[in-house]
């Protein structure tokens, strides 16, 4: 069986609009495979269906969370990306300091996937 593709793990659909924030160079290469009609965005401004925000801090999280929640459809998906415990990437942050910070604002975490061998993906949804 074949590993999935970003697109596929991070769930975006035919038609959907897709906000990239702060994803660190190269990135994009790994959404080559997007399907029909996605429209990428990496500014907010309106509703979106689909947010995936790269960070690096506890602040950086604070900052871009709640401000990037305002931007999704009450049927969205939220992905925060974030350094694995491994990386080289410098960073304070990890997937329970998001998850924590993540309820204080009326969102929990659903899933988790790797996208490379430096970082993680935590999905979040509204509750």
């Amino acid at each position: 069986m074949s590993e999935k593709s970003a697109a596929q793990k991070l769930a975006i659909k035919e038609g959907q609009r897709f906000l990239l924030v702060n994803a660190p160079a190269g990135y994009q290469d790994l959404l080559a495979d997007l399907p029909k009609d996605v429209s990428v965005v990496t500014e907010p401004s309106g509703t979106t269906d689909v947010i995936q925000c790269f960070v690096t801090s506890k602040a950086q999280l604070e900052e871009v969370l709640p401000r990037l929640k305002a931007n999704l459809n009450r049927k969205g998906i939220f992905w925060v990306a974030y350094p694995k415990g491994t990386s080289k990437i410098k960073a304070d942050i990890n997937r329970d300091i998001i998850r924590g910070y993540a309820q204080t604002i009326g969102m929990e975490a659903v899933a988790i996937f790797s996208i490379d061998d430096d970082w993680a993906c935590l999905r979040l949804k509204v509750v």
